[in-house]
Order: structure tokens, then sequence, then C-alpha cells
């Protein structure tokens, strides 16, 4: 590769680094991936650090790689399209190195290899999944995208390309099933939200009008600030509420459900910086002891349903 191409490649990764608030580290591609690396980097809190993507899994490197993660100065690996100006075979990963760690005890993850980030489209997309730990929507990006790309590239394969898993146990303020960790058993006290509530939003006049039963109304900014609605309740303001609805079959405890919503455990699977959306509420995790009851009906639909799959195998 010449010269000026490289040249063209720092000016995009330190275009790059500077979106995301980082420094690119100074002759980006002559720093190997070793300890002794470490003694020539700037005194920068965060550093953009590119290596090749061979590095992140090879025998040669693992005991550095564990020691860099003991340490927790790895914030996040990206890796890219660029092909490492040394081997056309090998990629350009990045390692954001943070040693000031707001994500204690996690990496995030960002699979960025269909990305070519010498499009200034391209380049944004990349840069809001180095911003957003969790897909923000369009309204609340770092950086607006055209219609085209929200849909092909951010709104569904978002979840496929970026993640967050913990390097051991922590109590984190990131959604659950959003932090990876191997090994932890499903609780069977625990359900989905999106198990026993019909979740409804944007919120109308109409809704509430149409209501055949008590209803929790949810607050999409900040805390949840559940509370109860029955029909034809005059309700001040419906903005920026989003509405939980018992889903047929289903005898919601509305005192443990509001219990719930305001619990810790709750809220702290919740983004804490961006407005609450429906996927959010969808994969919420709560304690289902004493929530819920089954109505008979769909108790025995249930158990047929059981039968049937029985008698088909």
């Amino acid at each position: 590769m010449s010269k000026m191409n490289i040249e063209v490649m720092e000016q995009l990764l330190r275009d790059l680094a500077a979106n995301v608030g980082y420094d690119l580290i100074p002759a980006p591609f002559d720093s190997p991936f070793e300890e002794a690396s470490i003694e020539e980097l700037p005194d920068c809190k965060q550093l953009f650090w590119p290596v090749p993507v061979s590095v992140l899994n090879d025998k040669e490197h693992e005991e550095f790689r564990k020691m860099c993660v003991e340490a927790d100065i790895i914030d996040t690996v990206c890796t890219t399209s660029l092909s490492w100006p040394s081997d056309d075979d090998d990629h350009i990963a990045i390692l954001l190195i943070d040693v000031t760690r707001r994500r204690r005890g996690c990496i995030k993850f960002v699979h960025a290899d269909e990305w070519d980030i010498s499009k200034d489209s391209d380049m944004a997309g990349v840069s809001n999944m180095l911003i957003h730990d969790l897909f923000p929507g369009q309204n609340m990006l770092a950086f607006q995208m055209n219609e085209d790309q929200m849909d092909i590239w951010l709104d569904e394969a978002w979840s496929h390309q970026v993640c967050v898993c913990a390097t051991c146990d922590v109590d984190s303020l990131f959604p659950k099933d959003y932090l990876y960790k191997a090994g932890i058993p499903d609780d069977d006290n625990v359900c989905l939200a999106s198990e026993v509530f019909d979740i409804r939003y944007p919120v109308s006049a109409k809704d509430i009008a149409e209501l055949k039963g008590t209803v929790i109304l949810l607050s999409t900014k900040g805390l949840l600030q559940p509370q109860l609605v029955t029909p034809e309740e005059d309700v001040p303001s419906l903005d920026n509420k989003m509405l939980l609805v018992p889903e047929a079959g289903y005898h919601v405890d509305f005192t443990v459900a509001l219990q719930q919503f305001c619990k810790e455990d709750v809220l702290r699977q919740l983004p804490i910086s961006r407005r609450i959306t429906v996927g959010d509420i969808w994969r919420l995790k709560l304690n289902c002891s004493g929530l819920y009851e089954i109505s008979e009906e769909e108790r025995d639909k249930a158990i047929e349903e059981y039968l049937q799959s029985i008698k088909s195998k």
C-alpha cells in the first residue's frame, strides 16, 4: 500500500476517533500489540489503538489480551473493513482504551466489517455504534443518517453489530439481556413484561376511552413513574407515556405490578440517558411471583396445546 493510502487511512481513523472523543495514537501502524507498546503511548485517558484483527484471538497475544482485560482498560473492540497496511489478508480492529472506564467490568464489541468509513454516511453509522450502547432511535442519534441507511444498517441490524459483554460478575446499568454473560441460568420466577402485558405507544385519549379494565401508564422519560388508569378516567397528559394492558387471560395484581416497576433491579435494566422505547419494556424482566394468575380458560388452553404438541411428535 502506498504512503498516500496509509496517510488517508490514518486520517479516516483520526476522524473516527475524534467523533467518539478519543485520540488516535501516534504511528498507529507501527505500535505492535504488546506490553512494551504501552510505555510508548501518550499520557491520555482515552486512546484509539488500531491493531490487526488477527491479534484478537491468536495464541501469541493471549497473555497480553488477558492482562488488558484484567486491568479493565479496554472499553470497546471494533472490527472494520479496512485492510491492515502490511497484510491484505488481515483487517484493522480498533481498541478504545479508556483508563476512566465508565463501563467497569464490561467490554463493548462493534462489528463494523460491512461499513466503509471513507463514505460520510458510513462514518456516521460507525460513529453512532461506538457512541451509543443501545440503538437510541432515529431522533436520538449522535450523527444523523438518511432513511435508507437507517432501515438497512441500523434499525434491525443494531443488536447484531453492537453488544456489551461482561468480563466478570458485574452489577450493571445496562439492560440484562443486552449484557451477555455465559453460564447464567434462567430464573423460573422471571418473566418478560411482554408475556404479561400488551404494550401500546404512543397513547391517545381514544386509547384511554376504549379501555375495558384497569391498565398501567408508564413514563418514557426518566423513572417509569407507574400509575393506574381506569376506563373513562381523565388523565392530565399523555405525552411521553406508554400503556400496559394485561394480556387476555391474565389476572394482574396491580399492587404487585406497581411495586415491580419502582424496584431498583427493574429500573437498572432500562436506559438512563435516552427515552424508553417499546423494545426496552418488551424485554424487561419482572419477578412473576404474585404478579399475575392465569384464568382457568387460558390454563386449559395451554394444557391442551401442550398435549397436542406431544401427540404430534
